[in-house]
């Protein structure tokens, strides 16, 4: 049964400031887009940690590299109209050349599936940009980055290998060809074929005719360093159409919604061409022309899905699902940038954690937010899942009672004072509810059914603990995997 709108409502105001306490994140958008339906965003936490000032509806937000999406749809767009090639070389309608030095021709499919042999981002940071093609023009002929002073070449092998690097400074080139073949600004030109249109209308790079109007209502940036945010100074970006875009987590997941529509704005040529795989970034991540796919094509989990990052002061996530029973988007940004780990996979954010979880409960058809109140509550209860995973799953202990009450008595906290009080009744109830489990052979239905604290607020109880990965209490099953192989 899908969900309804209050239901999807009521489970995100309830999971979302969680996580945001949990993981020290500011504030943080969340839009959910599905298919027939009104949008539904809201905001929580705070725009800016220095005032205090609430994060409304209102607020844009730095959605970095989710504006590669941006720019492939605009320059496949124009490539499917007739007005240029993406396969021809990159330079065919710019003034000056773009090569590599390495070998090989770079192209616009290239560029856009960063194939080029370039593996720096070119994030050179300015005040106020210059315009894009001096930029390029002067840096392609420097072929130097600017990371750490090392002066080393952007390019580490050929435009023909088949690799992929990041890089948005070559990212940057494909809007010039757009330029080239519109004789405008490519703001002005997506503004007016594709924002506009689709009702992006809170969307803009500094070249847009909006740019002022939707910068001023721009959230500040942080850096999280442990539970301390520190905010971010105002800073343009060279490569500005590649990762400056700024605007609101509802313009992208309309952008979203009408790539897996196939009609309007998009037909099914330019779409086919954005989601077509060029390569792999990871094992099980194909990668398109400004978006990364997960999954079978014709599997009903197949995700569409965008990753952004500015300035370590925002981070972004969207993922869409054309095929589920109803189409639908979910797109969640934050403005932090965790330095814990930088660049660790989107689910161990609190922006993917919470993209990730509401996309479930929409695929599931039901909310999972199930807790026990406060998060020392939930947090002890998971201590004592996990210790009798370890005891009773995998090594199969069977602890006494007394055992287990001297393992929750004698627990102390170490280093600085933790973020939560130690509930000891909690961990021995969390123990004991494991290893009846284990004892009949229901971990599985446990977790997904009776465990009082739900998918979720596991995650954020094992984040707390600073975990680099979210498996499930139960590595027993690692091992059983591993002898079914």
């Amino acid at each position: 049964m899908p969900l309804t709108p209050t239901a999807l409502r009521e489970g995100i105001n309830r999971v979302a400031p969680s996580v945001l306490e949990a993981t020290s994140a500011p504030g943080a958008l969340v839009t959910v887009g599905v298919k027939g339906q009104p949008l539904l965003t809201l905001p929580f936490g705070v725009a800016d940690v220095s005032t205090g000032a609430p994060l409304t509806v209102d607020h844009t937000m730095r959605l970095g590299s989710l504006g590669k999406l941006l720019v492939s749809a605009a320059v496949v767009k124009l490539a499917d109209a007739g007005r240029l090639q993406l396969d021809e070389p990159i330079d065919t309608h710019l003034p000056f050349p773009v090569t590599n030095p390495k070998g090989g021709t770079i192209t616009l499919t290239k560029a856009l599936a960063m194939l080029t042999g370039a593996a720096t981002d070119g994030y050179e940071w300015t005040g106020t940009p210059e315009p894009a093609g001096e930029y390029v023009k002067r840096e392609l002929a420097r072929d130097a980055t600017w990371e750490y002073g090392t002066g080393a070449s952007r390019f580490v092998d050929s435009a023909d290998t088949g690799q992929w690097r990041s890089s948005s400074f070559m990212y940057q080139v494909a809007p010039l060809v757009a330029e080239a073949v519109t004789g405008m600004p490519l703001g002005h030109y997506a503004k007016a074929e594709i924002f506009d249109p689709l009702g992006m209308h809170d969307t803009a790079w500094w070249d847009s005719p909006n740019w002022a109007a939707v910068r001023e209502r721009c959230t500040t940036g942080h850096m999280l360093f442990g539970q301390h945010a520190t905010p971010l100074p105002w800073m343009e970006c060279a490569p500005y159409h590649s990762v400056g875009v700024v605007m609101t987590t509802s313009d992208f997941t309309k952008l979203m919604l009408a790539l897996m529509s196939r009609g309007g704005v998009f037909g099914d040529n330019v779409v086919h061409t954005i989601l077509e795989p060029r390569t792999t970034a990871r094992s099980d991540v194909n990668v398109g022309l400004g978006v990364h796919t997960v999954g079978n094509p014709d599997a009903k989990d197949y995700c569409i899905r965008a990753v952004g990052h500015y300035a370590f002061g925002w981070w972004a996530v969207s993922l869409g699902y054309p095929n589920a029973d109803t189409p639908f988007c979910v797109t969640v940004c934050t403005n932090l940038a965790d330095q814990t780990d930088v660049f660790n996979p989107p689910e161990q954010y609190p922006f993917g954690i919470l993209a990730y979880e509401i996309a479930s409960w929409i695929r599931d058809g039901k909310v999972d937010s199930r807790g026990l109140g406060d998060r020392s509550g939930s947090e002890s209860y998971v201590m004592g899942l996990v210790a009798a995973d370890r005891f009773a799953g995998l090594m199969g202990a069977d602890l006494r009672k007394e055992e287990i009450d001297a393992m929750a008595d004698g627990t102390r906290p170490l280093g600085r004072r933790p973020a939560v009080d130690f509930d000891r009744d909690l961990f021995v109830q969390g123990f004991l509810d494991m290893r009846a489990a284990v004892r009949d052979r229901r971990v599985e239905e446990f977790l997904a059914t009776d465990c009082p604290v739900g998918g979720v607020f596991r995650k954020l109880a094992r984040k707390a603990w600073g975990s680099k990965n979210f498996d499930e209490p139960a590595p027993v099953r690692f091992w059983l995997h591993q002898l079914e192989r």
